[in-house]
């Protein structure tokens, strides 16, 4: 059994009225034979990601749903921006800005670090092996990623630069489309946002790709994303 995490990428695929047309990565999965449950939610957090998959998780650990023909052992986990929900709210409480103004490169990647060491409690807890994909927003590339979280691998750096330049790995990835323009405040905050800015307009100058919502991965991306991850699932 597979499990699928995350925010509005990980529901699917998108039209122009804000409607899932087709399951995207979930559909390509059942259709080759895989059962399959997705847990992700239109505008979802990282905070919220990791409470959804562990309190499901704990949930089916204590009393197992009867119709479930096999355990869980993989989750798909689409990685959204950092600065989405809770966690940033915590992040502009005054004595919190004093730590992270976002002025030093890395920044903006200590919330996203937290997010890894809440999968890897979870893959550790319930024995699974979770797998993230940078959707909306990119991973964080570590070489000893493994070590560093036990349980969780990268299957995908970079959803967009996989779809636009056929390589999943990226020089420099993209942690916030939508930069918050309250913490713009210097040179190196507005090069975050102008990556941002330039992400968006990669999507909007590949329709193939992210045809018609312009804002999400359409089928034919989905299905270069299922032939590229199809490797882990044995």
């Amino acid at each position: 059994m597979i499990l699928i995490a995350g925010d509005s990428w990980g529901c699917g695929c998108w039209d122009t009225n804000q409607k899932v047309y087709h399951r995207g990565l979930e559909q390509y999965l059942h259709d080759n034979g895989h059962n399959v449950i997705n847990l992700s939610g239109g505008g979802s957090c990282l905070e919220e990601t990791t409470q959804v998959l562990g309190n499901f998780l704990r949930q089916i650990q204590l009393s197992p749903w009867l119709w479930m023909p096999e355990p869980i052992t993989k989750v798909f986990v689409f990685q959204t921006e950092w600065n989405r929900g809770s966690n940033f709210d915590w992040l502009l409480s005054s004595a919190q800005r004093e730590l992270h103004k976002f002025k030093n490169q890395g920044d903006d990647q200590k919330i996203i670090a937290s997010f890894y060491g809440a999968l890897s409690y979870i893959a550790i807890e319930y024995n699974v092996d979770i797998q993230i994909i940078g959707g909306c927003s990119d991973i964080i590339w570590i070489d000893d990623f493994q070590k560093c979280y036990p349980g969780v691998s990268i299957a995908c750096q970079s959803f967009t630069n996989l779809l636009v330049n056929d390589n999943h790995r990226i020089d420099n990835p993209v942690f916030s489309v939508r930069f918050p323009p309250q913490l713009i405040e210097d040179e190196h905050t507005m090069q975050l946002a102008q990556l941002g800015q330039e992400r968006e307009k990669i999507w909007q100058a590949n329709p193939d790709w992210m045809y018609p919502d312009g804002g999400h991965p359409n089928h034919l991306g989905h299905k270069k994303l299922y032939e590229h991850i199809k490797g882990v699932l044995t």
